[in-house]
């Protein structure tokens, strides 16, 4: 029937594919199917301000009446399923609906009248802008004249909470980090090895990119952020790149405000000694295809996060050719993993680490 086609059509022009529409609207008769009558409001609201009027039904011959009234059916049943609705429907627009053969013509043109009428709505509303704001506030005028509460221009106003402030916020966040920082021998490093990313074969780099932004912002918020170091970092308009960019922190005009990670050109075992102070620190590589499982408290110096999905054992290469202990971390022990390779994002990483320094390494 012309409804089922008129609903084929919206389907299809919201993306849904032929084969689902055809599916899903197919019936074995069509005296099976029967539409149910929309919503009374909504039948009261289309009945009044989208039908025809009695001059123009008179002015028509019995087949074009005939094909009005399916076109009302069809009208009725877009208004009760469509986003872009008109609001009202002239006679007008009746008679150029009557010349459309193609349903889906007709629906094209049902939605241009309902964007145009919008328009025209949102035009009015900013013409009467300016008289509604100004017979607004000479109410509030009156009412603060009268002893109540007008808010407005000198008059009373309402005042942001001074402790949402940027700077101050800056301020708090880097007090926390600042005690985590003085606390290093307490605190482990986390450190991000990056070797991966900037080569520029590694799949889903922007991906990688994005949840060490998240892993940053997300330590800046808790109440015991963690040292972070990112290494491997290239000294070069990539890196540069990367980090005023895609981290948006550096080159921020609150940058002096923050405590940030120290992004380092070195590897990770170098970039430990120099922010520990400690010759030979002792640092745990976290990689899933290791051997020896990590349990029990925190007490390495720094842990190194490699940058990739691990999926060609990335993570084993690196420690293997930078001579760190390689762990991985006790997902089957703890957890009931079914389905999937033992991989944690990294801002879940972070979590983990930083739930297991405030539980003194309860990994349970």
């Amino acid at each position: 029937t012309m409804i089922r086609r008129l609903a084929r059509c919206l389907l299809y022009r919201k993306g849904v594919s032929e084969r689902f529409a055809r599916n899903h609207w197919a019936t074995p008769s069509s005296t099976e199917t029967q539409e149910g009558p929309p919503d009374s409001d909504f039948a009261e609201s289309f009945k009044h301000k989208l039908l025809p009027s009695q001059q123009f039904r008179n002015g028509l011959s019995k087949l074009e009446k005939k094909r009005l009234q399916l076109l009302i059916k069809q009208t009725e049943m877009y208004c009760s399923i469509a986003r872009k609705v008109p609001t009202t429907f002239s006679d007008e627009e009746w008679n150029r609906l009557l010349d459309l053969r193609s349903v889906s013509e007709r629906v094209g043109h049902l939605e241009f009248i309902a964007v145009k009428a919008r328009k025209v709505e949102m035009d009015q509303h900013k013409k009467n802008g300016g008289e509604i704001f100004g017979a607004h506030m000479q109410q509030q005028i009156e009412r603060y004249n009268a002893g109540g509460m007008g808010y407005g221009p000198q008059l009373y106003e309402l005042m942001a909470n001074p402790l949402r402030r940027k700077e101050r916020d800056n301020l708090v966040k880097g007090a926390r980090v600042w005690s985590s920082l003085r606390l290093m021998d307490e605190h482990p490093t986390i450190v991000f090895d990056m070797q991966y990313v900037f080569d520029g074969q590694h799949d889903r780099e922007h991906s990688i990119k994005k949840q060490l932004q998240f892993c940053i912002t997300e330590n800046l918020q808790s109440v015991r952020p963690l040292p972070l170091i990112i290494s491997n970092v290239p000294d070069n308009e990539n890196g540069k790149f990367y980090t005023e960019n895609v981290l948006g922190f550096w080159g921020s005009e609150k940058q002096h405000q923050m405590i940030l990670p120290d992004v380092e050109k070195v590897s990770p075992r170098a970039a430990v000694r120099k922010a520990t102070g400690k010759k030979n620190p002792k640092i745990v590589y976290i990689s899933r295809h290791a051997r020896k499982v990590l349990d029990g408290p925190l007490d390495a110096d720094a842990y190194v996060i490699c940058a990739s999905y691990d999926n060609n054992r990335e993570s084993f290469i690196a420690a293997k050719n930078q001579k760190i202990n390689a762990y991985r971390l006790p997902i089957q022990k703890y957890c009931n993993w079914q389905h999937g390779a033992h991989v944690l994002p990294l801002p879940n990483t972070m979590r983990l680490f930083r739930d297991l320094v405030q539980t003194g390494g309860d990994w349970s």
